[in-house]
Parts: C-alpha cells; sequence; structure tokens
C-alpha cells in the first residue's frame, strides 16, 4: 500500500498539535490547583498553590495559647499535609486528562507525589485533613 507523503505529513502535524493542545491545558489547569488541611484540632488552616507554596494561612484564636515552637511544628505538618493532598489533587487531574495509562500522567503524578509524600502517621504533629 502506498502511503501519500502528503497525508503522512498532515496526520504527524494533527498527532503534534493535539499534544501541544493537551499539554497546554495540562498546564492551564495545573495553574488552578490547590490543597487545603486544617489541624485535627482546628488550630491551623493551611492552603498550598500548585506548586506547593503556601498561599493561605489561618490560625485560630487559641492557636495563640501554644509554645512558638509547638505552632510552628503544627503549622509545618499541615503545610506538609496540605502538599500531600496537593499531590493527590494532581494525580487526578492529570490522570482525568491523559488516562490511567498515560506516561505523561505516570510522570507528572510521581514527580508531584516525590516532591510532596505523605506525611509521617507517626509524626504526632496533630494534623488533619480537611
Amino acid at each position: 500500500m502506498y502511503l501519500n507523503p502528503d497525508d503522512h505529513l498532515a496526520e504527524w502535524q494533527s498527532r503534534a498539535q493535539r499534544t501541544a493542545d493537551a499539554g497546554l491545558e495540562l498546564a492551564q489547569r495545573l495553574q488552578q490547583v490547590s490543597a487545603t488541611a486544617q489541624s485535627s484540632n482546628s488550630d491551623v488552616r493551611v492552603t498550598v498553590d500548585h506548586a506547593g507554596g503556601l498561599s493561605g494561612l489561618a490560625l485560630a484564636d487559641h492557636a495563640m495559647r501554644l509554645a512558638p515552637d509547638e505552632l510552628s511544628r503544627l503549622i509545618v505538618a499541615t503545610s506538609q499535609a496540605a502538599q500531600a493532598r496537593l499531590a493527590q489533587h494532581v494525580a487526578d487531574l492529570v490522570t482525568r486528562l491523559h488516562g490511567a495509562d498515560s506516561p505523561t500522567a505516570d510522570f507528572v503524578a510521581d514527580a508531584y507525589a516525590e516532591a510532596f509524600p505523605e506525611p509521617d502517621p507517626d509524626d504526632d504533629a496533630g494534623y488533619g485533613r480537611r
């Protein structure tokens, strides 16, 4: 069977455009992802942006009764919980966009999971998920 070079080029261009469009859509949606975690005693609530950076911090009035080092540890632990939740949100997003068997979905999800692992449940930091 003879393959017309113009047809082959058009198909290649079409695939390249679909890949570029999917990449752009993923990048745009990733910019909108955030995650929030709250300490189990509701002293601290942390929101992180798409890159895992702190974008919101709320402290309850009774949090001010904690010792400074205890409050610091609680903020860090709650931030880590929010970041781990972010990794899950991103994994869900890329799986929906690219499919469960997609190398792109695997790569992005793995990168976020490695950057923002689940906190150690034995670390009694007093955080909980929200």
